[in-house]
């Protein structure tokens, strides 16, 4: 996609409407003084396509900038526009920028899929580049140059993908050990010892066991299955057993319930052991802990120096004398140690949070026991109040890890402090709710339906709980090992493609700077990822400088070398990403440049950059003569830019337009704005007339502004000629031109005076005998120092025909 079109009104400098039409997608070269607009049409191109003009997004201003798109002498009731006519006409649009219910706001005249599609994909390109941001990306830390290149290539997403799996994959092993299968598989299987002496791990042996309980009963029903084990103990269940039966599954309940929570403490110990040494890790350096308040302070100060809202060499805060450079730097390197402190902080409060759930998981054990029946007996209210105090304990080692924090490290107790248990005396509780449950079964020794049911129920009630675990367990295992596969081999790829890319990138960055450095001492430039733990972590800019690998950049290159660097970046990006668009938008991008770099960076972009639109902003006169020079006869536009009170920027009409306009008027006798055009001619032509004759104006500070130029430069012409001897010193036309140059004056700003439409012919009819005594009408060509005849003493024309005594 290329620009056919451009026209822009009442945004930002540009106060009345100014168009560009660039025939057969040619390139553009645009020169004008500062604050002659040339920026205002920068920031067009990038609201119109990005929506927002980053160098105006501030706090005062607004996050896209939009309050300071309009041009200030537009009333509110009209609009601003930006329109914008492609190679592709489905993507033409204007875009308006107007109030609506007294807020700001802004619309596409092309409201297509295709357009809408169209804008969407160029958001993912580079299309504008401006001084500004040409070093921001190289002094950017390793991890800001990870964000940038992620943002740019799409791999922020891929990361985020990657965080999920990463987070799936850590929750699925905090549940495996939160839930401690193993443990309460351990204790349902002692349950069945205990039952039947010996261990079950499979459906055969459940099943064997259950038979050889029922033997001594010589009943005839066939043991095959869950369903039969169920008519089994159907049979053998009699109404008066009821009650012991239950009591005993009760006490057997409570002490799987108190076995349990014996695991689960000991396991939250573990754990708060873990949170309470990294908390240990981070209380020896308790500063940087507490500067991890100022995170959002540094980055915000970082933030406002990097788009040059503060510009003093100095701290803003302490006043201190620092340069921008090194308050930058300094903001990273101290951004970049309380990323290292906060990655710290929060495995500090995974740990913390491992911890709570886990206690919290015990002291569920505990609330369950104590809802059993049998702790409700009068006979056992003693070891009632015992499991209470030890819910009382966990609960108050609930409490102080919930309230553990890391800025108040007095609540962060010992390992020893954080829950005190008397192990030995739950291990009693359980031998007396043994005792109980044995009591129990040893009353019904002798009944053996009693005794086949007791174990029957308790052996099923266990091998079921111990097949429903594994069954949990092992689908979280494989969930976890299947998503661990997933991660790596995510990983795996996304390193295979994030290294491809770097290498593809890197070759072209190579390649353009050196382009405009061959003969100095910088080679094999690359971006080169950073792992730590084998997670990236961020990128950096390597070199080879007189052979030897040098990083970062800006350890040993020059501004003037880091402003080229950061100009190889944007075209190797554009190279890489830029799918739809084939234009570029260089806004002043060669400030630091030398004569010679400009001349090679020039050559770059005609030689490397042909197929591409270049629309190329300067307000450097040898630049723009350099690219203006190397581009004659390859199809670029040229246009200068130009500011005055009355209209704002504009863009200069060829001489041929204007005097089409005057002539057209002349003969409609319409005065309007004639007097401004004939002046606007005049001062063309004495620039012309001068800039051939190597007149050199010298600046004169004047009160009266409108007495200025073609003033100027007719008094300093007339000098010339007649320090050279030229013969036109002595034509009375520049007599006339001083005195009707009054019209042109006083018609071109705030002025009572009424000019006659025959006033005006004279005037124009005198601007014309200049033009014709200057410029030969056979070869079109101003006489000019380049064909001087240093024989004869002859200034002329570049065909000869006109010439004129011209004495050194």
């Amino acid at each position: 996609m290329k620009i056919k079109s451009l026209e822009i009104s009442s945004f930002r400098g540009i106060r009345r409407d100014i168009r560009i039409d660039i025939e057969s997608s040619k390139s553009v070269l645009i020169y004008g003084d500062n604050g002659s607009g040339k920026s205002s049409i920068a920031d067009a191109f990038e609201w119109f396509y990005y929506d927002k003009i980053e160098h105006l997004s501030t706090e005062e201003i607004g996050t896209k900038g939009v309050s300071a798109l309009r041009n200030i002498f537009l009333p509110d009731s009209d609009d601003a526009y930006a329109t914008l006519n492609c190679s592709d006409s489905k993507c033409d649009s204007r875009k308006k920028l107007f109030y609506k219910k007294s807020k700001l706001t802004s619309e596409h005249s092309n409201t297509s899929q295709d357009f809408k599609d169209y804008l969407n994909a160029s958001l993912r390109e580079n299309l504008i580049l401006r001084y500004k941001d040409l070093s921001r990306f190289i002094l950017y830390t390793k991890a800001q140059k990870l964000e940038e290149i992620s943002q740019i290539i799409g791999f922020s997403e891929v990361s985020k993908i990657k965080g999920v799996l990463k987070k799936a994959v850590n929750d699925l092993k905090k549940e495996l050990k939160i839930k401690n299968y193993d443990n309460y598989i351990n204790i349902k299987q002692a349950q069945i010892i205990e039952q039947i002496g010996q261990n079950i791990i499979d459906d055969e042996q459940y099943l064997n066991a259950i038979k050889e309980l029922v033997v001594p009963l010589n009943l005839l029903i066939e043991i095959k299955d869950d369903a039969s084990i169920d008519r089994i103990l159907e049979f053998l269940k009699k109404p008066e057993d009821t009650e012991a039966i239950a009591q005993q599954l009760s006490y057997e309940k409570v002490i799987e319930n108190l076995n349990c929570f014996t695991a689960s403490s000991n396991s939250g110990c573990s754990s708060y052991k873990a949170f309470y040494e990294k908390c240990q890790q981070i209380a020896r350096d308790q500063e940087k802990l507490k500067k991890i308040n100022l995170e959002p302070l540094l980055s915000q100060g970082l933030s406002i120096l990097e788009k040059k809202l503060y510009e003093d060499d100095k701290c803003p805060l302490c006043l201190e004398d620092k340069s921008r450079e090194e308050l930058i730097d300094e903001l990273r390197k101290r951004l970049e140690e309380l990323a290292i402190v906060k990655k710290e902080k929060d495995a500090a409060i995974e740990d913390k949070n491992t911890t709570h759930r886990i206690i919290q998981g015990a002291l569920t054990e505990i609330e369950t026991a104590l809802k059993e029946k049998c702790l409700l007996l009068e006979e056992n209210t003693a070891i009632r109040k015992e499991i209470e105090q030890i819910k009382e304990t966990t609960s108050t080692a609930l409490e102080k890890i919930k309230k553990a924090s890391l800025a108040e490290l007095e609540l962060i107790n010992k390992p020893e402090d954080f829950i005190s248990l008397d192990i030995p005396a739950i291990q009693t509780i359980i031998s007396a709710l043994a005792a109980k449950k044995e009591k129990i079964i040893t009353g019904k020794k002798d009944d053996l339906t009693f005794t086949a049911y007791s174990k029957i129920s308790s052996v099923r009630q266990s091998y079921n709980e111990i097949k429903f675990m594994k069954k949990a367990s092992e689908i979280l295992t494989q969930q976890q090992q299947s998503m661990e596969l997933i991660y790596n081999e995510f990983v795996k790829k996304q390193r295979e493609g994030l290294c491809s890319f770097l290498e593809s990138i890197s070759k072209d960055i190579n390649d353009l700077y050196l382009f405009m450095n061959a003969s100095e001492n910088v080679s094999e430039i690359e971006l080169v990822p950073l792992d730590e733990d084998d997670e990236f972590v961020g990128i950096t800019l390597q070199f080879k400088f007189h052979g030897q690998p040098e990083s970062p950049p800006h350890k040993y290159l020059s501004e003037s070398h880091l402003n080229c660097l950061g100009i190889c970046l944007f075209l190797a990006s554009v190279k890489a990403f830029n799918k739809f668009n084939r234009f570029i938008v260089l806004d002043d991008v060669i400030s630091s440049f030398d004569i010679n770099h400009r001349a090679r960076f020039a050559r770059l972009l005609i030689e490397k950059f042909s197929d591409y639109q270049i629309i190329l902003f300067t307000h450097e006169r040898d630049w723009f003569e350099i690219v203006l020079n190397m581009v004659k006869g390859k199809n670029w536009l040229i246009k200068k830019m130009r500011w005055d009170h009355d209209t704002g920027a504009s863009i200069e009409e060829p001489l041929t337009d204007i005097k089409a306009k005057i002539e057209a008027k002349l003969e409609n006798s319409d005065s309007s704005e004639l007097g401004n055009m004939i002046r606007k001619y005049l001062e063309r032509l004495l620039k012309n007339v001068c800039l051939n004759l190597e007149v050199k104006v010298r600046f004169l500070f004047n009160e009266h502004n409108e007495n200025r130029m073609a003033n100027e430069l007719l008094s300093e012409l007339r000098g010339k000629l007649k320090d050279r001897k030229c013969e036109l010193k002595d034509q009375a036309v520049f007599e006339r031109l001083n005195a009707s140059l009054f019209l042109g004056n006083r018609t071109s700003h705030d002025s009572t005076f009424s000019e006659s439409i025959d006033d005006l012919k004279m005037f124009y009819a005198d601007v014309l005998e200049l033009e014709r005594l200057s410029k030969c009408s056979k070869c079109n060509n101003f006489i000019s120092k380049k064909h001087y005849d240093a024989v004869g003493n002859l200034m002329q024309c570049s065909c000869g025909n006109l010439k004129f005594t011209w004495k050194k």
